[in-house]
């Protein structure tokens, strides 16, 4: 692994778990010091970071944590509820015994972190799960788009977890989806998937109106 492969992780999961704060300046020296990275794979990790959304650059004060806009959020979750959907309907139709069962160990994993409040193992489990249509799915370019854009909504999917009152919904719907693909129900396991990533966009909506700034 490249030293800005080793830099990019690490800087993304400080701005997506809070060490790193909205708003605030990313002072080369004070990050590679912080993160034990040399200036170039450092402007290489902030470059894919300000790609993805993490950072804005600005001529007179360079690279500062961006905020979280109700238009990102609302923006890329729509366009993450279609492909995701349209990636559940596809991959219902190469499901096999081997993935059900891996599905199900993912799943159950999912549950038991939800229940602990152990937000990071979720955020690890729930982007394999997401993850695991895009993969049997058979399109590569369909995986390549998903997974850009689920880069995107990395963080957002760690403060949609952390909000009070829908870790329980979010496991639901997990439940809903694999029964409609163990059913081999294509549309059904498309649409719930659809309804369950625009719920986490209301949630997410919702919570940075009341808390803006973010």
């Amino acid at each position: 692994m490249s030293q800005t492969e080793k830099a990019y992780p690490k800087i993304r999961d400080a701005i997506t778990y809070g060490q790193l704060k909205p708003g605030e300046r990313l002072v080369e020296t004070k990050i590679c010091e912080i993160f034990k990275v040399g200036r170039t794979p450092l402007r290489e990790a902030l470059r894919q970071l300000q790609m993805e959304g993490y950072i804005d650059v600005f001529s007179n004060k360079g690279a500062v944590i961006s905020k979280i806009s109700i238009r990102d959020v609302e923006e890329i979750y729509n366009i993450a509820a279609i492909l995701e959907g349209y990636a559940t309907e596809v991959a219902t139709g190469y499901i096999r015994t081997l993935d059900k069962k891996e599905l199900r160990s993912i799943h159950n994993d999912l549950k038991e972190a939800g229940l602990m409040k152990n937000y990071r193992k979720w955020l690890e489990k729930n982007a394999l799960f997401h993850g695991y249509f895009t993969k049997i799915s058979g399109n590569l370019h369909l995986s390549k788009v998903v997974d850009s854009l689920r880069d995107r909504i990395y963080r957002y999917r760690f403060i949609a977890i952390t909000i009070p009152g829908h870790i329980e919904k979010y496991i639901q719907a997990h439940e809903d989806i694999l029964e409609a693909i163990f059913k081999k129900n294509e549309e059904q396991a498309g649409e719930v998937m659809r309804r369950h990533v625009f719920y986490v966009q209301q949630v997410l909506v919702e919570f940075i109106k009341q808390f803006p700034g973010l």
